[in-house]
């Protein structure tokens, strides 16, 4: 979460007129910024990559090392969301602060851009620069829609079959997990806005001396937002033309390995190859030693190759079978005709990558939306999940070679990458296309959908449901006065009938 502060000025990146794209990114990890590269012409320079390097020295004495198995530690193996996001929130005013003060990005104040990009989550600092500029903005998900943000744009977010992202429930959710999908998809836009955009909103308006600024006012103003997802790695759902679904354009077909002892490694191979890395963030050094010793002794029993993602020092004894690599070049990796399985922290990118290289997974998620994006890619059986509770030698072993050697693995990934290749355009296409046409049309109003502006009592028809219920009761009353009014005539006019009768037989009865 916190490995990276950046602020991208890039010139002239991927759009044919030579727009200015201002893509800012206070707050993310380098995966952020590896799917918000994906616009980028490969072999381009026409960009200024400005980095807050003071900014993220002072982040780093705040908040200390960023160990996710040191914060279950602290949780008590229950919850490491909940300690990264008491970690984030309650020291977000101060990363703020140092990122709009930061020397290394002091130009981008000075270049007025055509169009501001931002990560949607954790980085409503960046807005601040689109209150200055007054341009259009266009948000980026790279975890999926987030609920504040479907609210924006008036996207409509089911709870009842569209899960919360960081919610590991399924589309065919139970009774209690309706119920508490319900309660969150309620209660965090309200969390977000209290916890976040407010504390968040002080700093800026400090920064630029002006206490009117409303950051809650300017994000109402987002043109598009990219949601990094695609329906065949989740659940078809309703978008609004505004929201438009860009997953997995980071995507490419593989390239020759340059590192030749990669490159020996994988060619050499007359067994199948394993891939094991948790991703940009969460460090394999940062396994705690029983774990490290369980995995180790897992993939010294297996009868297969292990490329392992490991950034400390040479780890001794480490089985033949074994290399390892501070950093790989993934997806040229996982191309490899020879991987047949990829051990994996569940990050989004890394799944999309996995399947569109055909290569079957075992999940081990630790954090954030990883939980959802490995019980659905199990779901629909690209693979098998493991937990931190449940990771011994015998089963990480178990799993690796069930997806190795079990054949419905790689052809449920087979038809899912046949899926998510299957797009009218290719994504990365797709988000240039969206992004030229709100510089085209000065922020794209005709894409909004009138319902972003409705207060809630008129989108959920809360006003005419009254209406309906005021002409109901007024017709049942009606109806009840009028059936009684009815009554009471045929009442009075029975009487008024039988007084009559009664009257003429005695009189009858008389002159007899």
């Amino acid at each position: 979460m916190m490995k990276l502060l950046v602020v991208w000025l890039t010139l002239l990146v991927v759009l044919s007129e030579g727009s200015r794209v201002l893509m800012v990114l206070p707050l993310g990890s380098p995966s952020h910024k590896n799917l918000d590269a994906a616009g980028r012409v490969a072999g381009s320079h026409h960009y200024t990559d400005l980095v807050a390097s003071e900014a993220w020295e002072t982040i780093r004495k705040v908040t200390g090392s960023f160990d996710v198995f040191k914060m279950r530690e602290a949780s008590g193996g229950k919850n490491i969301n909940s300690e990264v996001m008491k970690k984030v929130i309650r020291n977000l005013p101060e990363y703020c602060d140092a990122f709009l003060r930061d020397p290394g990005v002091r130009s981008a104040w000075h270049t007025k851009p055509d169009v501001v990009i931002l990560p949607a989550f954790m980085n409503e600092c960046g807005l601040a620069l689109v209150h200055k500029f007054k341009v259009p903005f266009i948000y980026i998900t790279t975890s999926g829609l987030t609920p504040w943000t479907a609210d924006l744009l008036a996207n409509p977010e089911n709870p009842a079959y569209v899960p919360n992202q960081y919610l590991s429930y399924g589309a065919n959710m139970n009774l209690w997990e309706r119920t508490v999908n319900t309660l969150v998809r309620i209660i965090s836009p309200y969390l977000r806005s209290q916890l976040v955009m407010k504390r968040v909103e002080g700093v800026v308006q400090r920064f630029l001396g002006d206490p009117t600024v409303s950051l809650t006012e300017v994000e109402k103003n987002v043109s598009l937002v990219l949601v990094n997802s695609h329906y065949s790695l989740g659940h078809p759902r309703p978008l609004m033309p505004n929201v438009v679904e860009v997953g997995a354009m980071h995507c490419r077909p593989a390239r020759p390995l340059q590192d030749a002892q990669l490159r020996h490694f994988l060619d050499s191979s007359t067994v199948p190859v394993v891939v094991f890395s948790l991703g940009s963030t969460i460090r394999s050094q940062q396994l705690p030693l029983w774990l490290r010793q369980s995995v180790l002794a897992a993939f010294a029993r297996l009868p297969y190759r292990v490329l392992w993602k490991w950034e400390g020092a040479a780890i001794p004894d480490l089985p033949p079978n074994v290399i390892t690599s501070a950093w790989l070049p993934q997806q040229d990796v996982l191309g490899h005709e020879r991987v047949r399985a990829f051990v994996t922290h569940g990050g989004l990118l890394s799944l999309q990558e996995a399947v569109y290289h055909n290569v079957p997974i075992v999940g081990l998620p630790l954090m954030s939306d990883q939980h959802l994006n490995v019980r659905q890619a199990v779901t629909l059986g690209l693979g098998r999940q493991l937990t931190l509770e449940t990771l011994t030698e015998d089963n990480l072993y178990e799993a690796i070679t069930a997806v190795v050697e079990d054949d419905q693995y790689r052809g449920r990934v087979k038809q899912t990458s046949t899926l998510l290749r299957d797009q009218e355009t290719p994504p990365l296409q797709r988000a240039v296309y969206w992004t030229e046409h709100v510089l085209r049309h000065g922020g794209a109003p005709h894409l909004r959908s009138p319902a972003a502006n409705m207060p809630l009592h008129q989108y959920f028809l809360l006003d005419v449901a009254a209406v309906l219920a005021v002409a109901a009761a007024v017709l049942v009353l009606l109806l009840w006065w009028t059936t009684r009014a009815v009554t009471r005539a045929l009442t009075r006019a029975l009487r008024k009938a039988a007084t009559s009768l009664l009257t003429l037989v005695r009189s009858h009865v008389k002159l007899e």
